[in-house]
């Protein structure tokens, strides 16, 4: 049987500890909270994020523009701004001109063009008729196993 007064003891200090206990700070941006007021401070200036990534990337604060943006966020308890659209990657290889010209693919033009009028047909294939392969993952053909 347990003595009335550990019980009493230890509510007491059960109670003490509830009394005093501070809640951990947060982790998710553990690394920005000490810079809290330089950053926002920045941000009210007009500040760009890349701006303020560099500058805390001169402190060892190695963090990236969008982690920036959802503090920022979570600080003045707005919602996040809306992320912009990516610019699209460049799809033909850049031709490196002669003397500052610019370059001209002049087999392009050379050749004749189509009439609507007259169907493309497709050259003629000596092979046997074979299946085309469709976009996908490549999948057994069981009769071939």
């Amino acid at each position: 049987m347990s003595n009335p007064a550990d019980n009493a003891t230890r509510t007491q200090r059960f109670n003490d500890a509830v009394r005093t206990f501070t809640p951990p700070s947060p982790t998710r941006h553990a690394k920005l909270m000490p810079l809290k007021e330089g950053i926002v401070e920045l941000r009210q200036k007009g500040a760009s994020l890349r701006l303020i990534r560099e500058l805390l990337a001169t402190v060892d604060v190695a963090v990236g523009t969008d982690t920036i943006a959802r503090f920022l966020a979570d600080v003045n308890g707005g919602p996040p701004a809306p992320r912009g659209r990516r610019r699209p990657t460049r799809r033909h290889p850049a031709v490196p001109a002669s003397n500052g010209a610019r370059s001209v693919d002049r087999t392009a033009s050379t050749q004749p063009l189509p009439s609507a009028r007259t169907p493309i047909q497709p050259p003629p294939n000596d092979a046997p008729a074979e299946r085309t392969r469709t976009r996908g993952p490549r999948v057994a053909d069981p009769r071939n196993l």
